[in-house]
């Protein structure tokens, strides 16, 4: 599964963008599982309406491989959902036989609607990089990510921008400005500027990420990563083949 990391400084909207992510890819056809790096993540995602089934929390251990950490957190969770599955088929299995037994008695059917539905598989993995990021310098999160979002406060200071060693600004696949709605304009402007100076190639989108301004950029640019290569060139081997 493709592993998407929300990764940037602390305060700057990263829950409340994978939230939209998450709400954004569901609405694609994905089925995003959620981990957070930390106990704390847990309350704020369930009010962003993340299905508690597809919500894990993972906690680094100090000392720990991050990344290899966050991929076994994930492996669980695969795991525990792939197992809760058995037990509802079981369980409907099992009622079908006992109704069985109480229509020969004249007992009376018992409603399949008591258990609950299987769940489907998740199928993307968002990770909210809280505890693994050391401002903008954590190089694990570009090794764990498949897609990796850094999300940038519009009232950050430039000197932070231009500062050496950014992994997270240097090495994103899209940069996501927040917070225009508390930054004065003129903040704002230079912050995006300076943005688009340097990194010329990197999709740079601002966002209201509480009202979903422009998220639907944002998960524009995450499909576009997400997108085989090699299935582009099937389909426009199929389409020469078709035109011959």
């Amino acid at each position: 599964m493709k592993k998407i990391v929300i990764a940037g400084r602390n305060d700057a909207g990263k829950s409340t963008i994978l939230g939209e992510i998450y709400k954004g890819l569901k609405n694609k056809g994905y089925q995003p599982l959620a981990v957070g790096s930390g106990v704390q993540d847990e309350k704020p995602y369930l009010h962003k309406d993340i299905d508690v089934n597809y919500l894990t929390i993972a906690v680094p251990e100090p000392g720990w491989d991050v990344v290899e950490d966050i991929e076994r957190v994930i492996r669980n969770a695969c795991n525990q959902l792939q197992e809760k599955n058995m037990l509802i088929k079981h369980a409907r299995k099992a009622l079908e036989e006992l109704n069985k037994v109480r229509s020969v008695l004249e007992l009376g059917h018992l409603s399949q609607s008591d258990i609950p539905k299987i769940s489907k598989a998740p199928n993307v993995v968002l990770v909210e990089a809280v505890g693994i990021n050391d401002g903008y310098k954590s190089v694990e999160c570009r090794k764990l990510a498949d897609v990796l979002v850094t999300v940038i406060p519009a009232g950050i200071k430039g000197e932070i921008i231009m500062e050496a060693g950014n992994v997270l600004l240097d090495e994103a696949d899209i940069l996501v400005v927040t917070k225009i709605d508390e930054t004065p304009r003129d903040v704002t402007s230079t912050t995006i500027k300076l943005l688009q100076r340097i990194y010329r190639y990197k999709p740079i989108i601002p966002v209201v990420a509480t009202q979903g301004v422009h998220l639907n950029l944002v998960i524009d640019e995450i499909l576009k990563f997400m997108i085989d290569p090699l299935i582009l060139v099937d389909k426009a081997e199929n389409y020469e083949a078709k035109k011959h």
